[in-house]
């Protein structure tokens, strides 16, 4: 076998075991959100999600592709978490694919600002200091906050789409808020989306930022 072949070789074996990191990251990542979630929210009483931290992460680690699985991992991993942690029937979990949406376009959106998050976080990797960190983190903010609009906006659309076909669901932090708004005479789709911007203004805010600091421990493990 020649040197070229070798090396060949060797490149066709690295780039598979990338493959399969970058897959296993995907399934670990999927699973880490719906775990995070149901501690916050469903052991703590937190009225946070933080689902999909972990898809942010995977996003800012490994691009676009590998985060859009892990979206779509979410409502998978959530039927688990419904059917076999909180005993509900498999009919609720079923109902909340469609909010997996949220999470596409959640990962869309960060992608938008790719051109801009490259130097910075290239800048930060290269030197992590804080003068750095204070160029990145505008940045970085002003993407949590187009989350929420845009999450609270989608969210909102589903859930009142949802409520027109009496879908099964349980109650979640922001229908305190949409109880609220619909007593005040408030429209259902308003108040669908109104109710959810108090919770993801928070909740987006550790997404994106819990997000990129786990990546910066992903990319280690996936350069090794």
């Amino acid at each position: 076998m020649s040197d070229v072949q070798s090396a060949e070789n060797k490149l066709a074996i690295h780039r598979i075991a990338a493959i399969w990191k970058i897959a296993l990251l995907c399934l670990v990542s999927g699973l880490l959100n719906t775990l995070l979630s149901h501690f916050i929210t469903g052991v703590c009483g937190l009225p946070l999600y933080l689902d999909t931290l972990f898809t942010a992460a995977v996003y800012f680690s490994v691009g676009l592709f590998p985060a859009l699985i892990t979206a779509v991992l979410l409502p998978v991993f959530t039927t688990f978490e419904y059917t076999l942690i909180m005993n509900l029937p498999i009919e609720t979990a079923l109902w909340t694919y469609p909010f997996a949406l949220c999470v596409i376009f959640e990962v869309l959106l960060i992608f938008l600002f790719r051109n801009k998050l490259k130097p910075l976080d290239t800048a930060f990797r290269k030197n992590p200091s804080l003068y750095a960190f204070i160029n990145l983190a505008p940045l970085l903010m002003l993407i949590a906050v187009l989350d929420c609009i845009m999450v609270s906006v989608t969210g909102g659309i589903i859930d009142y789409i949802l409520t027109l076909f009496s879908a099964p669901k349980v109650f979640y932090p922001e229908d305190s808020f949409k109880i609220g708004l619909l007593r005040n005479n408030a429209p259902l789709l308003a108040s669908a989306i109104l109710s959810r911007i108090p919770i993801n203004i928070v909740d987006r805010f550790f997404v994106v930022f819990g997000g990129y600091g786990v990546s910066l421990v992903y990319r280690k493990l996936i350069s090794k």
